[in-house]
């Protein structure tokens, strides 16, 4: 992963994007990184899965991993950015913030889907993260070429063609098996929803999300985050779909150590926790209650 000179700092208070679930007063903290979302829908990708967390006591706070994407940055960047931005201050009496639990407090859990993914598993160099258990839901440890070809082509087409046809070329290689074809990005209209204005309608605000969109797929052009997570001295578990088209069991890599585990949850593809919520959120509570044991 190439690191370019120091990138611009994130402060504690000029905070990226994000949602918190669970109490203030929780007595562990998780932390999640989103995927590439061509606009941040405020933590809802997550919400299905998060009752492992809350059940066993944790405060749960869901980053839009690309709030803190700067022009000219590639992941290595971004990944110093978001270390800069999660580590604990050295001042033991930083006083808490007013999302997050005091800020002096590792977190208990780092939570990274597919980008997120990467992004936590090249932070895992950071000692401050060796006192966490690391869960990955189709975080690609390394991007091969057949990786990095199909996501150039989704790329490629939201700078060509704009935001529905590179949406609809992504549905094709992320849906789950039993899903139909572009139903996850067929848009609901309530009942009592007013007609869209001129500047609501489809399209109309489609070109920074299409930016945003092809900008995050090429992040993960030749990711490579198997030094930091051979050496990561903690438990780490890849969660990954069976039948993924995308980020499959060739893209992820562990360290010897035992508590490394991949888990493949069956008749599911990039996104097992949308296709299967109830394996998954048993795999969770496994995995957490391991952790309080």
């Amino acid at each position: 992963m190439t690191r370019p000179g120091p990138p611009s700092e994130p402060t504690h208070d000029t905070a990226p994007a994000h949602a918190v679930l669970g109490p203030a007063g929780a007595p562990r903290h998780a932390i999640v990184l989103a995927p590439v979302l061509a606009r941040w829908d405020h933590g809802a990708f997550f919400r299905r899965i998060a009752a492992p967390f809350l059940d066993s006591g944790h405060r749960v706070t869901i980053h839009d991993t690309l709030s803190l994407l700067r022009g000219g940055d590639d992941l290595g960047s971004l990944v110093h950015r978001w270390a800069r931005y999660l580590a604990p201050p050295e001042d033991p009496g930083t006083a808490p913030g007013a999302h997050g639990p005091p800020r002096n407090a590792s977190p208990d859990v780092l939570v990274g889907n597919a980008l997120g993914g990467a992004v936590v598993q090249g932070m895992l160099g950071e000692e401050w993260t060796h006192r966490a258990k690391v869960l990955l839901l189709s975080g690609p440890t390394v991007a091969d070429h057949r990786l990095n070809t199909t996501l150039e082509r989704i790329a490629a087409t939201a700078d060509a063609e704009g935001l529905p046809a590179a949406t609809r070329l992504l549905e094709e290689v992320v849906r789950g098996p039993d899903g139909p074809a572009g139903a996850a990005h067929r848009r609901p209209t309530a009942p009592d929803a007013p007609a869209p204005t001129a500047s609501a309608r489809p399209g109309a605000a489609d070109e920074p999300a299409a930016r945003r969109l092809a900008a995050g797929l090429r992040l993960l052009h030749d990711a490579d985050a198997r030094h930091p997570v051979r050496d990561f001295p903690g438990p780490l578990l890849h969660v990954y779909g069976e039948r993924s088209r995308l980020v499959g069991r060739e893209h992820l890599a562990t360290g010897p150590l035992p508590h490394h585990r991949l888990v493949a949850v069956p008749r599911a593809g990039m996104r097992p926790h949308a296709d299967r919520p109830d394996l998954v959120r048993h795999t969770l509570t496994r995995f957490l209650g391991a952790e309080l044991t």
